[in-house]
């Protein structure tokens, strides 16, 4: 597999400054310096380290903005943060008007502002041209009319479906559209079961849960590398800025079926359980609809100051199909296959520090995915089944911290400590005793 490149910044949906770019740039090199097949999923990383890093300076610098002579903004100057804002800004030699919740503001990177369809979007100081504060509300966009603006985004011909809180655009099969979207509902309802179950209540989510799902490859790609180079190397993900999915069908099934053929829904299940990597094309459409459920939810803070280990980690263990059900994927905190498999190949090699160093920081995972996926699903796993309560207040910790302030490794492992134990070691050894114990079926 060819390497990634690094996100281009310039064809993000926001335009950052150099100074962020680089910043950036800096973060990411890790994440994409050593792609494997666990690692196709690469855009529900990128969109955080970049924001996160504008929201991290917001926070320390909320004191004054430099707006201009031409740029005016009500009252004292100084914008709230989660005040409502109309903003006009130059895009391309272009005038551009934008209203929405102020996130952060920063005199030096700019405004960070969250608008009715649910996207964040970034204005440099040198690209703000004025900015005024209304006491209208923000009301999230209509799911129809969402609809209306994201199939523009798409190939002619493409159509929508909605579901109780999915609006799913495509232009592949009925089938195959309405199999995903009864997949995105069966995961949603059983993630707010599971955590309520565990004591956590969960928000319903503000704006319409996106998916974009794409016959070929082809469009697929091309709609994705106008959010971050590498597209091609990917075959879903979950977008933090634009807060939407996007996948292809990943099944092959309409390139070998005559023209106008109709198939049913088993015909599709049939065909798709057939071919190898089956396994591998469920956990990536239930992967990537569990970060976006987790981060509109509240379980987990969009730009929060989030593990990496963690947020992988809850997504692998909500991804594992069942190819004997009738949707292909049996419910929540089964055996991931594929990742005890590879955490079992992995375990000759493995050291007594693998469990500190993957909560420390994110490198662990990050510089080495074949290792690291397995681990955070592995670790996630025993701390759901053995102790449910401690991880709950784990997640209470992580999201009390302030949006976009990382945490240092001093930080991070106090908090573990704190949660589970300060025994690291004896957490390690009862991890992996039982990981030991497991067995597939």
């Amino acid at each position: 597999m060819n390497r990634p490149e690094l996100p281009n910044t310039a064809s993000l949906p926001f335009r950052l400054s150099r100074r962020l770019a680089t910043i950036s740039r800096r973060a990411l090199a890790p994440v994409f310096g050593k792609a494997t097949a666990p690692a196709l999923r690469v855009g529900t990383i990128f969109c955080f380290a970049l924001l996160s890093t504008m929201v991290a300076a917001a926070q320390e610098k909320t004191s004054s903005v430099s707006a201009g002579e031409e740029k005016t903004i009500e009252d004292s100057g100084v914008p709230r943060v989660g005040s409502v804002l109309i903003a006009a800004f130059e895009e391309d030699k272009a005038l551009c008007t934008i209203t929405g919740e102020l996130v952060a503001v920063d005199p030096k990177l700019g405004q960070l502002i969250l608008d009715a369809d649910g996207k964040l979007t970034v204005i440099t100081p040198n690209s703000l041209k004025r900015l005024e504060e209304v006491s209208t509300p923000l009301e999230p966009t209509p799911a129809k009319e969402l609809a209306t603006k994201v199939l523009n985004l798409m190939p002619p011909g493409s159509r929508s479906l909605f579901t109780d809180h999915f609006v799913v655009c495509y232009n592949t099969s009925d089938v195959y559209a309405h199999w995903n979207a009864d997949l995105y509902e069966k995961l949603y309802k059983g993630f707010y079961r599971f955590w309520k179950e565990k004591g956590v209540e969960l928000k319903p989510p503000r704006f319409p849960l996106v998916a974009l799902i794409f016959e070929s490859d082809k469009d697929y790609i091309q709609y994705a590398s106008k959010e971050f180079a590498g597209a091609q190397n990917t075959i879903g993900y979950y977008h933090q800025s634009t807060n939407r999915l996007a996948s292809y069908d990943l099944t092959g099934i309409q390139g070998m079926m005559p023209a106008k053929a109709q198939y049913t829904r088993t015909d599709l299940i049939n065909h798709m359980v057939s071919r190898p990597g089956a396994e591998r094309t469920i956990a990536t459409i239930v992967h990537e609809a569990c970060h976006q459920i987790s981060f509109n939810s509240g379980l987990q803070v969009r730009l929060g100051d989030n593990p990496r280990w963690l947020s992988e980690g809850l997504a692998m263990f909500f991804e594992s199909p069942d190819l004997t059900s009738q949707n292909g994927w049996g419910g929540i905190g089964k055996l991931n296959k594929f990742n005890f498999q590879k955490l079992v190949a992995n375990s000759p090699s493995r050291t007594s520090d693998s469990l500190e160093k993957l909560v420390l920081d994110d490198k662990h995972i990050a510089e080495s995915m074949e290792t690291g996926y397995p681990e955070a699903w592995g670790l996630t796993f025993y701390l759901l089944k053995n102790k449910p309560k401690e991880f709950v207040k784990y997640l209470d910790g992580i999201r009390a911290r302030p949006p976009g302030k990382l945490s240092g490794p001093k930080e991070r492992i106090e908090l573990f400590r704190d949660c589970f134990g300060d025994d690291i070691a004896k957490i390690d050894k009862d991890y992996i005793r039982f990981m030991q114990r497991q067995k597939l079926p």
